[in-house]
């Protein structure tokens, strides 16, 4: 009996820990960004049961113009098995105040299905103080 109670207290730690830790891991990836509100960015992006991939290719192929944009990039990372972080980045936007734009969503798989849990933004500037610098602020 003694032992079972130990090994009880043992696995409580130690799952304690791990929660801890992906807590951790979560918030410090999600410094620097502007919180969006999950509801309207899954509306708006019409994210309705899909999974990571998916959603990637919808923020890669939106109908924004492209023309004389720099780049493009979308990364889909698995940092644990049912967790996904997709980071799509925009530079060279035909905008007078955005000279880029980086999203960073944050989606769980729970039985078996995908869903958005966080969603936030960061800007370049085209001018001011803090042109060419990732910002969570609006641009001028």
């Amino acid at each position: 009996m003694c032992i079972m109670l130990k090994q009880s207290v043992v696995f409580t730690i130690l799952a304690t820990i791990f929660i801890s830790a992906v807590a951790t891991a979560q918030s410090s990836g999600r410094s620097g960004y502007r919180v969006v509100d999950v509801k309207n960015f899954v509306a708006q992006n019409q994210i309705l049961n899909s999974n990571p991939n998916q959603v990637a290719v919808k923020l890669f192929a939106d109908a924004e113009e492209a023309e004389g944009r720099k780049s493009e990039n979308v990364e889909v990372k698995y940092p644990m098995r049912d967790t996904a972080v997709i980071v799509m980045t925009k530079e060279g936007l035909a905008d007078d105040s955005v000279a880029a734009i980086r999203r960073r969503v944050e989606m769980q798989r729970s039985q078996n299905k995908w869903r958005v849990v966080w969603v936030g933004e960061q800007n370049k500037c085209a001018r001011g103080k803090v042109s060419q610098v990732w910002t969570s602020k609006l641009c001028p």
